[in-house]
């Protein structure tokens, strides 16, 4: 029975590095850390609180991205502002980018479900539903940036574990996958699936 029960976790364990692209050699796990389900919806605890840190897990290196339009790279940049706080944690930078992205919206003429999913996440304090709405964010910001860029590319980029395993897609200006559903506890868990040029 406990070699079974052992065999059992052995394959979870495989199923869930798999679907999420990453080798153990990436990203040492230890036994029992790797998350069943999607773990934003679970309590927050000391060890994965990054507010008090001086550590920006999302290091990756940022493409030269030109716009046809002043507002639209301001809205852009406060996005990048919100990813950056999701995945780095921390609920108070989220809300700050999300305000500046909301005045951003607004004097671009804004986008109606950008607009509403970037006042949401500054309505809040709740990293989770910071994380949730974030989505939205993220689906409304596609279809804003089509046809916007005069130079470089946003990849379009998707975590399968997301949601319980519905999946979620996010942006980036860098290939390298900073998970912004999962932060710290699955940092780079997701894979390119599309470029914006």
């Amino acid at each position: 029975m406990k070699r079974t029960k052992m065999s059992i976790m052995a394959l979870a364990g495989a199923f869930l590095l798999a679907s999420c692209g990453e080798t153990k050699k990436e990203n040492e796990i230890e036994d029992g850390a790797m998350p069943m389900q999607n773990e934003m919806h679970m309590e927050e605890t000391d060890d994965h609180n990054m507010d008090n840190m001086n550590v920006n897990l999302d290091d990756g290196a940022q493409g030269d991205l030109a716009f046809n339009n002043q507002n639209m790279e301001a809205v852009y940049n406060h996005y990048m502002h919100v990813k950056t706080a999701l995945v780095n944690t921390n609920a108070e930078e989220a809300k700050s980018g999300a305000q500046m992205m909301t005045e951003a919206l607004q004097n671009a003429g804004g986008n109606e479900e950008a607009l509403n999913a970037a006042q949401t996440i500054a309505q809040t304090d709740d990293i989770n539903v910071q994380r949730t709405t974030f989505q939205d964010l993220s689906d409304a910001m596609e279809n804003m940036l089509t046809g916007e860029l005069s130079s470089g590319e946003v990849y379009k980029q998707y975590c399968p574990m997301a949601f319980d395993g519905k999946g979620a897609y996010w942006l980036s200006s860098s290939e390298e996958i900073r998970n912004p559903y999962y932060g710290d506890k699955m940092l780079k868990c997701g894979s390119v699936r599309d470029t914006i040029k």
